[in-house]
């Protein structure tokens, strides 16, 4: 400070002097001004100094100062270091713009700083410096700050607007490495915009990076393939390289072993450039093509893994696949993956074989035998299944046994693994049976179908679904698969919380619920409730259509549709129905209801003329808000009490299989303590424990009992005798009249007065004889409206009169029947009850007043 207070106490005084004594004079005093100041304030006052040489060294001094450490550079900054120097970019003076540039450099590693300096006007001035003109060092930093600044996308457009493209690609060719380095650096930033790319490709950036691949600096040549690398993302840019022949060049670095650190960074580029059929023709005309499949079965596991990578990119063309197979690449792919395979089974360097565990001191490979090994394997998969694409490709790949190699490896510990090689044997086996085959029979299947059942990726999970799916399309297939236990890891997969997956098994069941092996296996698993849950708690309406779908074609008969509505299926369906309105949803519903009359009537309360009873239909009663449907397991196992029983229809009898009830004092009013009827088997004496059984009320609540419900002759006799005596009748009319006579009869007959006919007590009794609420319609003999209706319409039914089956409010229910008379079709009420076998014409008064109360 003391010089610069000298200094300028002698620029105050009057010139006596000549002016070129003058000008030596004030060069002396200069020199021995110091800039080394503890105080940056000071030099940055000198900023705004007329005098050339105090501004460059001002810059040159802060520059050092900001070098020190980040606060340095903070504090410069917020004194406004960025401000004060930006003017000195477009100094006439070269040293004064190389100072600058050096300090702006500097500051531009502060993120607020950047901000400040991206504008048109700094990008402008530092462009300008690019120029051969400037000095090396100004390029230097100039190119630096350039790169530090070209991430964001308005200095990309900068850059691009104000034709910088050309001072860029110029420097490239620069003899300095350091100048060269930022320079392609910056490059491949400006290169993430495709106008820029665009640009660079015109002003010769592909022959100035050919010419930066001689430098004597590894860094530059990587940067100048990864720089390459990105601009051949661009179709003019590989136009270009073809144009230029760029590619022999790059290729020949791959026969030189002392270029081994470049062979990655060629075969990302190539493999770029491989995506252009006449690219990859020039290759294959030239013999490159040869050598680039050579390097791939010798290379490191990241060339390998580079080289698959551009054979996958370059498949995506089926032109460039069909070039590919003429070349053999297949064999090639299958060898590394069955090299790679072993030598990670052996833990050894799948370049040398030496046994290594991080690194292979014998070939100083730098390759991992657990990440790299299994980064080869998956990227060999994942070219499999992009080349699978070509029918020329898939054939040659079933031929060469792709379907062992991968099979191999569905099961391998490493995850990525599994999902491409799930992948790739999905893709392989679209439409082609032999693969199909060879998947089958393969020794490893049990494995593949272990792994649908285990804890692994979804994409794996809905990758191997979707393999199954193109398999069972055969049948041959599927009824070898439905033995392998396929079902339950399907029924597995439908479990999964990701919606591919549960969309995947979900087209794999529909496809096995034709089959009626199949169907037997899905009824013993969980797999229809796991579906009826996909429909409950999913969030997603794809995932929720599909199941909806499947379980629509599962319903291929009354099995099915009972198991779904044993799981709730009708009430979700219903519930899911009424949020959303969707079509697959509602016809699910509609196609559970026609195969399980039961939940129908149930339900809705309604038979149609068209719709059949069959056996083991029951009527529990009639539906009411949120209620679940219970299946007849359940309303067998529930203890008897005061509720409305269950009727069952079946000829067949009960379920033969004795059921476990609890033994618990019956509920129903004054009938609690009637004891059964049921007799010991004639010639078999009661035992002592029998004789000395304690009373009712001792007996423990949770004892086991196994009971069986009685046979149904009773139903039997009905239907042989409507077959023998009212089926014969001439017309319809007449048959419809019998049949409701007859069921009348043996209900109970003609009731004059409600009140006075005791069926509720008659009910009450079979309950307790039989200690079930489940009754065998057979066994009713004093029956009311909807007893009667029951047993008329599945009579009706058996003998071919059409008849539907309707319920009403307090206990009512009734049938329709229609009479064809003079060439018109009526519809009658059949009185069962006051007048038995009155016709009671629909809309009626009369036909109102029996349905209601």
């Amino acid at each position: 400070l003391s010089y610069y207070n000298e200094y300028k106490s002698y620029l105050r005084m009057p010139a006596k002097k000549k002016d070129d004594d003058k000008k030596k004079d004030d060069d002396a005093k200069l020199k021995q001004i110091n800039f080394k100041s503890k105080d940056p304030q000071t030099l940055y006052h000198l900023l705004f100094s007329k005098e050339e040489t105090i501004l460059w060294k001002a810059c040159d001094a802060l520059y050092n100062y900001c070098q020190a450490n980040d606060a340095n550079k903070q504090e410069v900054y917020n004194m406004g270091g960025v401000a004060a120097a930006v003017p000195h970019l477009s100094a006439p003076d070269a040293a004064t713009r190389r100072s600058s540039i050096m300090m702006l450099n500097s500051l531009a590693q502060l993120e607020a700083a950047k901000a400040d300096l991206r504008n048109e006007e700094v990008i402008g001035a530092i462009i300008a410096l690019l120029k051969p003109e400037e000095v090396l060092i100004t390029h230097e930093h100039a190119s630096k700050c350039l790169y530090q600044l070209s991430d964001n996308i308005n200095v990309k457009a900068m850059v691009l607007e104000l034709k910088g493209m050309e001072n860029l690609v110029n420097l490239i060719k620069c003899n300095d490495p350091v100048v060269q380095k930022n320079t392609i650096e910056t490059c491949v930033l400006l290169a993430a915009d495709s106008a820029c790319i665009i640009e660079l490709n015109e002003v010769g950036v592909v022959a100035a990076l050919l010419e930066a691949l001689n430098s004597e600096y590894p860094v530059v040549q990587s940067l100048v393939l990864s720089c390459m690398y990105v601009l051949a993302s661009e179709e003019c840019v590989r136009n270009t390289i073809k144009d230029n022949n760029t590619l022999e060049p790059l290729l020949k670095v791959l026969s030189d072993p002392e270029l081994e650190d470049l062979h990655e960074g060629v075969i990302e580029v190539v493999g770029r450039c491989m995506i252009d059929t006449d690219n990859l023709d020039a290759m294959k005309d030239t013999g490159h093509l040869l050598s680039f499949k050579n390097y791939m079965s010798s290379a490191n596991p990241h060339g390998q893994l580079n080289a698959l990578r551009a054979i996958g990119t370059a498949s995506l063309k089926e032109d460039n696949a069909k070039l590919l197979h003429e070349n053999e690449v297949e064999t090639t792919i299958i060898n590394i993956l069955d090299s790679v395979r072993e030598a990670d089974l052996r833990g050894v360097c799948n370049v040398c074989t030496a046994h290594i565990y991080l690194y292979c001191t014998s070939c100083s490979s730098t390759n991992n035998t657990g990440s790299d090994n299994a980064q080869v394997l998956a990227e060999g998969c994942h070219t499999v299944s992009v080349m699978a694409g070509s029918l020329l490709c898939k054939e040659t790949f079933t031929r060469i046994g792709v379907a062992q190699a991968l099979m191999k490896l569905v099961n391998h510990e490493d995850v990525t693994v599994q999902e491409m090689c799930s992948l790739a044997l999905a893709n392989l086996s679209l439409e082609n049976k032999p693969l199909c085959l060879d998947v089958v029979h393969d020794v490893n299947l049990n494995e593949m179908l272990a792994v649908l059942q285990s804890d692994t990726s979804p994409r794996t999970l809905t990758y191997l679904c979707t393999l199954i799916f193109h398999m069972i399309k055969d049948e041959e297939l599927r009824n070898e698969l439905v033995q392998l236990e396929l079902v339950p890891s399907i029924a597995a997969c439908l479990t999964s919380p990701d919606g591919d997956t549960a969309i995947a098994a979900c087209n794999v069941l529909g496809s096995l619920v034709l089959d009626s092996d199949a169907r037997e296996r899905i009824l013993q698993t969980n797999a229809l409730a796991s579906l009826v849950d996909l429909v409950k708690n999913s969030t997603s309406i794809d995932v929720i259509k599909k199941a909806a779908f499947t379980i629509t074609i599962s319903i291929t008969d009354e099995s099915m549709a009972k198991e779904l509505n044993n799981n709730d299926a009708l009430k979700i369906l219903s519930d899911v129905n009424i949020r959303s309105a969707n079509n697959l949803v509602e016809l699910a519903v509609e196609k559970l209801l026609e195969y399980d009359l039961t939940t129908k009537y149930w339900h809705q309360g309604m038979l149609s003329q068209l719709d059949i009873i069959k056996d083991e239909f029951f009527d529990r009663g009639a539906h009411k808000k949120g209620e679940n449907f219970k299946p007849l397991q359940s309303l067998l196992e529930r203890k008897v009490d005061n509720n409305r029983c269950v009727i069952y229809i079946s000829t067949q009898g009960v379920d033969t299989e004795q059921v476990e009830l609890k033994s618990e004092p019956s509920t129903v009013g004054s009938l609690t303590n009637i004891k059964g009827r049921d007799k010991t088997a004639k010639g078999k004496k009661q035992s002592k424990a029998e004789k000395e059984e304690p009373p009712e009320d001792k007996k423990d609540l949770k004892e086991s009992t196994s009971i069986r419900l009685k046979f149904d002759t009773g139903l039997r006799d009905y239907i042989e005798d409507v077959t023998n005596k009212i089926k014969p009748l001439d017309t319809v009319e007449e048959q419809i009249i019998a049949l409701a006579q007859y069921v009348s009869n043996v209900m109970g007959g003609k009731i004059e007065d409600l009140t006075q006919f005791s069926w509720d007590l008659h009910i009450a009794q079979l309950k307790s004889e039989m200690k079930s609420n489940v009754i065998p319609i057979g066994f009713i003999k004093r029956g009311i409206f909807y007893h009667r209706a029951l047993l008329y319409k599945t009579l009706g039914d058996r003998i071919g009169i059409p008849a539907t089956l309707e319920r009403g409010d307090y206990n009512r229910a009734w049938n329709t029947v229609s009479v064809p008379k003079n060439g018109k079709m009526h519809h009658y009420v059949v009185d069962l009850v006051y007048e038995p076998g009155e016709l009671l014409t629909v809309g009626s008064y009369k036909a109102g007043v029996y349905k209601k109360l």
